[in-house]
């Protein structure tokens, strides 16, 4: 494997990692947030405390799920990119 063609892989990878750990991060956090709305009105309202797991369970999977296609979107991109890279090193 032609050493360009190696940098733009390894750098594709390196992209993805980093696309789904910021969504990731991102959409979980506003799962907490929305968490701490929920339970703030429920405490003015002297209503019952929201439980953690309601929110935040489809907040975590909601969030893997977004990294995931993000990251792969990426990553599919980034590959795409290498193989036409590899196309024209074979065709020199």
């Amino acid at each position: 494997m032609d050493r360009r063609v190696r940098a733009i892989v390894l750098t594709s990878v390196a992209a993805a990692l980093l696309v789904f750990a910021v969504v990731q991060d991102r959409v979980t956090a506003a799962g907490a947030e929305r968490y701490a709305e929920l339970q703030r009105a429920a405490l003015a309202a002297g209503a019952s405390a929201v439980a953690i797991d309601e929110v935040m369970r489809p907040a975590v999977a909601r969030s893997v799920r977004q990294g995931l296609i993000w990251g792969g979107m990426v990553l599919v991109a980034g590959l795409g990119l290498a193989a036409v890279a590899a196309r024209r090193d074979a065709g020199e």
